[in-house]
């Protein structure tokens, strides 16, 4: 019987990873968020998983086959003060890289802005491959997923040199791409801001005490992954793998 793969999350936030995985049938062994609120959502949802908190401490992660994580985009987001990968924020991508070299399995993923194609993939590039690995990348929007808002971010799947990527290009010409192919149509749907700016303005607005926690609420959803990019993610790797024990 094939062992199934098993999944470690970083920058979990509310767990749009550990959610992607579980749809895919792969479980999540631990994960690691700071934000406490954030952090009481996936004690919540995934009790079965070891929780780390601070991950310029953490370390002694369990053997995963997949690490995924959305580091800070803060600094390599177009809206924000463009410090790149070395800024405070989002230089917590060394931190991701250390666990990765600590743990070493076989397959990374990795999220954040498409702005980091000019502030830092190349790092990123460089990064995994000292430490072993291969690296392919593409931007996906929500409306490929159905979706009525684009929130375009790059998805970056990297796989371990052990692997050997290489003999396909050695037997075949060309490599195995462990993407797999998808429709996009950015010509549908449009986006929240746009439907923000056409509700009607009103002098009052009758919401009774409001939503609970709104604000951390807001906060967790607006920097999730989505669960269900996330599964097609985890479903190119496990088709992926399985193509390698043929």
């Amino acid at each position: 019987m094939d062992r199934k793969l098993t999944h470690g999350s970083l920058f979990s936030g509310i767990g749009g990873f550990e959610n992607g995985a579980e749809m895919a049938g792969i479980e999540t062994l631990w994960n690691c968020e700071i934000e406490k609120y954030q952090g009481k959502i996936l004690e919540l949802r995934f009790p079965n998983a070891e929780r780390h908190t601070d991950i310029t401490k953490a370390t002694g992660f369990r053997y995963v086959d997949i690490i995924s994580g959305g580091f800070p985009c803060q600094d390599i987001s177009l809206a924000g003060k463009r410090e790149g990968i070395k800024g405070k924020r989002s230089g917590l991508w060394s931190e991701m890289c250390r666990i990765v070299r600590e743990v070493g399995p076989k397959y990374v993923i990795v999220e954040n802005s498409p702005a980091l194609i000019i502030s830092g993939l190349e790092q990123v590039l460089c990064d995994l491959s000292k430490i072993g690995y291969d690296s392919e990348w593409q931007c996906i929007s929500n409306y490929a997923f159905g979706y009525p808002h684009k929130r375009e971010r790059l998805y970056l799947i990297a796989y371990s040199d052990k692997i050997r990527q290489q003999r396909n290009l050695c037997q075949h010409g060309e490599f195995d791409p462990i993407f797999k192919k998808w429709t996009s149509d950015t010509s549908v749907g449009y986006t929240c801001a746009k439907r923000i700016l056409e509700i009607p303005a009103y002098s009052f607005v009758r919401n009774d005490d409001g939503f609970s926690h709104w604000t951390h609420r807001v906060g967790a959803i607006g920097n999730s992954v989505n669960p269900c990019v996330a599964k097609y993610l985890f479903e190119c790797i496990k088709i992926f793998d399985e193509s390698l024990n043929k």
